[in-house]
Formats: C-alpha cells, sequence, structure tokens
C-alpha cells in the first residue's frame, strides 16, 4: 500500500513539473510577441496577455474536471498554429507519456473513477469545418484538447467540434462540452452582469 502510494504521489509530482513546463512555454511564447502581435492577441489592449494562458485548460481535462478545452486566442488565430506546435504540442507529448506509463502500470483501470494517475491519452486537434455559435461567429482555425481515452471527451470532441457535417453549436452544448460555470448569457443585460476572471499570472 505504502509502495502503491509513493507511485501515485510521484505521478502527481510529474505531472505537476510538466505543467509547470507548459507554463514557462506560454510565458516565454507570450514574451516574445512584438508589440503589433501583442496588441492583436489582446484586441488593442482590452485583455492582458496573462488572460491567454491555457495550462489550467488542459489540467482540467487531464483531471476530469471537463471533457474538453478550447485552445484559441480568437482576435488573431494567425499566431495560434505557432504557439500550438511551441507550447501545446511538447506538453501532450510529455503528458501522454505519463498516461502510457499509468496504462502500462494499470493504473485506475476504472475510467470513471476519481483518482489519479490514471491512463489518458491527449488530443489537440483543429477545427476545420466552417463552425459557429451565437457569440462567436466562426470556430474555424481553434483547436481542441480533448483525452482519447476517455468515452465522454472524445465523443463530445467529434460529434461537436470536429464533426465537418456541423455548421452550428449551441452555447448550452458549449457549456456542456467545456464545462462553462454558472448560466449561460442569453441577452445583452446578461452579457454585461458577466465578469472575465484569468488564473493567476504566476506559477512556482
Amino acid at each position: 500500500m505504502a509502495q502503491a502510494r509513493r507511485g501515485s504521489d510521484e505521478a502527481v509530482r510529474r505531472t505537476a513539473r510538466v505543467l509547470r513546463q507548459l507554463y514557462r512555454r506560454e510565458q516565454q511564447w507570450l514574451g516574445a510577441r512584438t508589440a503589433e502581435q501583442a496588441a492583436r492577441l489582446t484586441q488593442q489592449g482590452q485583455l492582458r496577455l496573462s488572460e491567454q494562458l491555457h495550462y489550467g485548460e488542459l489540467a482540467f481535462v487531464l483531471l476530469r474536471l471537463k471533457p474538453c478545452a478550447l485552445v484559441d486566442f480568437a482576435a488573431d488565430r494567425d499566431q495560434l498554429q505557432d504557439y500550438v506546435a511551441a507550447a501545446i504540442a511538447p506538453t501532450l507529448r510529455d503528458l501522454n507519456a505519463l498516461g502510457a506509463a499509468a496504462a502500462a502500470a494499470a493504473a485506475c483501470a476504472d475510467t470513471t473513477a476519481a483518482c489519479y494517475p490514471r491512463p489518458f491519452r491527449l488530443v489537440c486537434a483543429r477545427i476545420d469545418a466552417r463552425l459557429a455559435s451565437p457569440e462567436v461567429p466562426s470556430w474555424t482555425g481553434a483547436y481542441v484538447v480533448y483525452d482519447e481515452s476517455w468515452p465522454e471527451s472524445a465523443a463530445w470532441a467529434a460529434e461537436h467540434l470536429l464533426n465537418p457535417a456541423r455548421t452550428t453549436i449551441s452555447e448550452a452544448e458549449l457549456a456542456r462540452g467545456l464545462d462553462y460555470p454558472g448560466s449561460i448569457p442569453q441577452t445583452a443585460e446578461d452579457m454585461r452582469a458577466i465578469v472575465p476572471v484569468s488564473y493567476l499570472g504566476r506559477m512556482k
């Protein structure tokens, strides 16, 4: 029992190290933006660069707190492919090595169990279809991260975001797949009441 606990603790530490590395990669990538690129990412200063971080979203998918996560710079998707290659892709490679190790060790074989480490295989796929939602006129070019080994995650991504026959998705459907908290705004008054939040801009 003690040995199993030590193995679990070590898996958590390794996962935390990979997520910290993602945070550093994101910070490095954002710090390398030109003034013009940063202005586009922040909608001419309306957003902060720290609001463009995705490390928390990946952690939530990894821990099965949400089925999927969107990786997107809606204000400037021209930079998104480079960001995914520099920050997201190497992180998924490192995380998936841990997921494969958990599978080999038969850790958390019950995929519905709320435990860690567990087998997983995260995938980052580009949305190529002409997909729109009430709040976003086009999701084309954004990326979705899902867990291929988690049926709920893989099925939702395939049906709602990666289905070439689908052209629209409702805010309620997005809320279910992305685990939006609270209620979805339905009116302009609702939108004015929304308070944007971001992850802490520092990770030790």
